[in-house]
């Protein structure tokens, strides 16, 4: 296989919960590389209870299991914290962001904000800007039986309520994933 992308997902393509829990089952099957900071969790973590969708408790939780489950993926903040004053753009939070991935490894940056993330600035350190819906749907025809496989086995564990795997395509069309989820539907034989 070739070498995987090192994926930095905004915390704007993590909410709705369902593109997060693909992109983190995509890495757990190793057909991406998830690349996440200390900022960005925090940031995850006040707007999805901010929004009622997760209790502190919960958000703190799925924090911890990234942390924990993908401890090689974090970017270390001593390779950008001092670099974020040179970084181009107008919202603070998204200026760590672009640091972090311009300076930290990271390959592609996900983000429904592509106007808020100095392209040109990206691209000089090897950082691709996409929207998540554009990004899967590309990794989706660049390895489709890997792709589906993830899918069905998301599918498989869940149990409350119990979801086939267009349920999941589905539910990523719900999430704003209206590419994906149509590339999925027609792969996946759903009618």
């Amino acid at each position: 296989m070739t070498r995987r992308d090192r994926v930095f997902v905004d915390a704007n393509e993590l909410f709705p919960f369902r593109v997060m829990d693909l992109v983190l089952s995509l890495a757990e099957d190793l057909l991406l590389d998830f690349m996440w900071s200390d900022e960005l969790l925090a940031e995850w973590e006040q707007v999805i209870v901010r929004e009622g969708k997760r209790t502190p408790e919960a958000a703190r939780s799925v924090s911890a299991a990234i942390r924990r489950f993908f401890v090689t993926t974090r970017i270390d903040p001593l390779t950008y914290q001092d670099r974020v004053g040179s970084v181009p753009g107008r919202d603070p939070a998204d200026r760590v962001h672009t640091a972090a991935c311009a300076f930290g490894g990271a390959t592609v940056l996900l983000t429904r904000n592509e106007r808020d993330f100095p392209r040109d600035f990206l691209a000089e350190h090897g950082v691709e800007v996409s929207s998540a819906d554009a990004y899967l749907t590309g990794l989706l025809r660049r390895h489709p039986a890997a792709f589906l496989d993830v899918v069905r086995r998301l599918a498989a564990e869940k149990r409350r309520p119990h979801m086939t795997p267009c349920d999941i395509a589905d539910g990523l069309g719900t999430a704003g994933a209206t590419r994906l989820s149509a590339a999925l539907r027609r792969r996946l034989g759903c009618s």
